[in-house]
């Protein structure tokens, strides 16, 4: 019963800075949101009502990003100021370890780390959406340098044929390295790959040149197989269509990263990138639980140290793991690590590197 009632203390005392934390973070956001974009606001003449909007839409951003540095704080002073008051002290001394004063707290950061995914897969990522139709609608910000250059695009041109293009230049109105496929059945019976493809607007169609055409029967097959220099196609998709199914990983949910991943795959196209953009969706949660684990041995220091040395070291070390949370993101990018060991290998690092502290100050 004490050892429940226990829990029950450290989880409330934990809840309460957790939130609080959250709180000053989100008005601290605001604030800084408000103040850089206040002149925005003023020369596109948006109402009341229509800035509420922007900021109720990027509400779940600043919270997603709040709730890691929210977590370190209050896993940081929970157990800092129980272990300044003699609180710590006195519950080792009845025989329960730090370890058993932790248990609640991790299963917490277990917890959050789960809820995180989903939360930012069914609330971040579609609320962001709507905050940006907003920004570019509305806001009518200044004219910034136009994109010329996009790549990875995927177009249903009907529902029977698909269309990738690695790169487009829009400027040119031309694409390098194509794809088009041809389904019946669900079963595909034709591919063409093209080394270059340009719009020719007198003939609304499209000039593929150097391309291969391939045929195939129901049972996969290839039956034709020609090369052809070039050739005019028509096609429904226009040049004006390629801005609009420009595809960031980042504002895409993971089912929708999912089925795009595969249509690279049945395409032929390297899908590296977008795999590591994949993983990192279920990776990168897991940042909650990495802050508290952090947290706990690094709040349980001496106390001439005080809990604003775990706090600053704490910090510190959240800010080393981001950092490699990038550099193995790049790596994978690179080729040089698989995409699923370049987003995990920062997370197993620094989750060898917070046990081994909390063995450290076991005593």
């Amino acid at each position: 019963m004490e050892i429940k009632i226990l829990d029950r203390y450290v989880i409330k005392k934990f809840i309460l800075l957790f939130v609080m934390s959250l709180l000053t973070f989100l008005v601290i956001f605001h604030i800084v949101d408000i103040i850089e974009k206040i002149d925005k606001f003023l020369k596109s003449e948006m109402s009341i009502i229509d800035i509420a909007w922007f900021y109720y839409y990027q509400l779940p951003w600043f919270i997603d990003i709040a709730i890691p540095m929210s977590l370190l704080l209050a896993s940081v002073f929970t157990i800092g100021t129980m272990g300044k008051s003699n609180e710590l002290g006195a519950i080792k001394s009845s025989g329960i370890s730090l370890y058993r004063v932790s248990t609640p707290l991790l299963l917490i950061g277990l917890l959050i780390s789960a809820g995180s995914f989903f939360f930012g897969d069914a609330v971040v990522i579609p609320a962001s959406r709507k905050r940006l139709d907003i920004e570019e609608n509305q806001m009518k910000r200044r004219q910034q340098a136009k994109k010329t250059i996009y790549t990875n695009i995927m177009f249903q041109d009907s529902p029977a044929c698909n269309i990738v293009i690695s790169r487009f230049d829009t400027r040119k109105n031309s694409g390098s390295t194509i794809t088009i496929q041809r389904t019946k059945d669900n079963i595909l019976n034709q591919r063409i790959d093209a080394r270059k493809m340009e719009w020719q607007p007198d003939r609304n169609a499209w000039l593929l040149m150097d391309f291969k055409v391939r045929n195939f029967d129901k049972d996969g097959f290839e039956t034709v197989s020609m090369t052809i220099t070039d050739s005019l196609f028509h096609l429904n998709l226009r040049p004006e269509d390629v801005t609009q199914t420009s595809l960031d990983p980042e504002s895409m949910r993971y089912r929708e990263l999912a089925d795009f991943i595969t249509r690279l795959e049945e395409s032929g196209n390297d899908p590296r990138k977008w795999k590591v953009n994949l993983y990192y969706k279920i990776a990168f949660p897991f940042t909650n639980f990495i802050v508290i684990l952090f947290g706990l041995p690094l709040a349980a220091v001496k106390e001439r140290k005080g809990v604003s040395f775990g706090a600053g070291m704490s910090l510190l070390v959240i800010f080393i793991y981001y950092g490699f949370i990038k550099f193995g993101q790049v790596m994978g990018y690179k080729g040089l690590l698989s995409p699923m060991l370049s987003v995990w290998i920062g997370n197993l690092v620094f989750l060898a590197g917070g046990a081994y502290l909390l063995y450290k100050i076991r005593q």
